[in-house]
């Protein structure tokens, strides 16, 4: 091959190429207009954002108004009921709440009159024994502290016995009558007075049930109704002798007083049956339980009292 021919075929190679390289080279430049045509262009403050170019999608259709359920209206009878339901609903609660103050209030009481009151089992009270007095009739020490007795109770109750008392002693000195058998002898006899003293027993009974109500009574009654009689000389059920006697000791030559004291009683399981109980003291001093007869008795018997009445 010429010279000339090798020329023509390389410039015609050359060419090719050439067209090649623009054609590849127009085509990447569309290719990039389309994407940056494509991408969103973001808005800049102050300015409006400008609409990609480009086709626009058509718009979606707008969604179907939803319409909203029919409200249910309750019929009148349904409304009507509901309204009682209510109505029952709110009278309950409210007798509750008076249910439970009244509650409370028993609650209250029992903790006041009841709880720690009676610590001994049922069974060991009933064969519990206190003395409701002492030796000056004042309300004792035991009794109060079983009971729990209060101050204001204690006055009332030592009010009681010894109103009671002062009854009872009216009653006697009415019945009593002296006796001297013998030189340095008396005797005082004082007969049975059982009807005037049960309504003093019965007024007494009174007074302590209302100072200490019916259930602190009954169980007064329970442990010390035994101990009560024998403190106010079984309220005249008894036939009661008092004898005293001045004696000279033989080995001493002192004088002393001899005490006999006796009570004969109905017994409760037969009235046809009496028991009778009585004591013997030969004493330097007259008891303090018979200074309360210091009227009935001559002076060779009160000379050994160490105090008067």
């Amino acid at each position: 091959m010429s010279a000339r021919g090798d020329f023509w075929k390389t410039a015609a190679l050359f060419a090719g190429g050439l067209v090649a390289a623009v054609a590849l080279a127009l085509g990447v430049f569309a290719w990039l207009s389309f994407i940056a045509a494509s991408a969103p262009v973001p808005a800049t403050a102050g300015a409006a954002a400008v609409p990609a170019a480009g086709p626009v999608p058509p718009p979606s259709p707008p969604p179907a108004p939803v319409r909203a359920a029919p409200a249910v209206v309750a019929a009148p009878a349904a409304a009507a009921a509901d309204r009682e339901l209510a109505r029952k609903a709110f009278q309950l609660e409210r007798d509750n709440a008076k249910l439970r103050a009244r509650l409370d209030d028993m609650l209250n009481w029992i903790i006041d009159n009841v709880r720690g009151t009676f610590p001994l089992p049922e069974r060991q009270m009933a064969n519990l024994r206190v003395a409701p007095v002492d030796t000056n009739l004042a309300t004792s020490a035991d009794l109060a502290e079983i009971l729990r007795l209060d101050d204001e109770e204690i006055f009332l109750l030592d009010s009681a016995f010894l109103g009671t008392r002062a009854v009872l002693r009216e009653v006697e000195a009415e019945k009593i009558s002296v006796e001297q058998p013998a030189e340095r002898q008396t005797v005082l006899n004082i007969p049975p007075y059982a009807e005037e003293g049960e309504l003093v027993r019965e007024e007494l009974y009174v007074e302590l049930k209302r100072a200490l109500g019916a259930g602190r009574f009954d169980r007064f009654l329970q442990i010390a109704s035994a101990g009560l009689d024998e403190s106010f000389d079984h309220f005249g059920a008894a036939d009661r002798t008092l004898a005293f006697e001045e004696v000279t000791d033989a080995a001493t030559g002192e004088t002393q007083l001899f005490v006999r004291d006796e009570r004969v009683l109905p017994n409760k399981d037969d009235p046809r049956r009496q028991d009778v109980t009585a004591s013997e003291r030969l004493v330097a001093e007259l008891p303090a339980e018979y200074v309360a007869y210091w009227n009935w008795l001559p002076e060779y018997v009160t000379r050994f009292a160490r105090n008067g009445p």
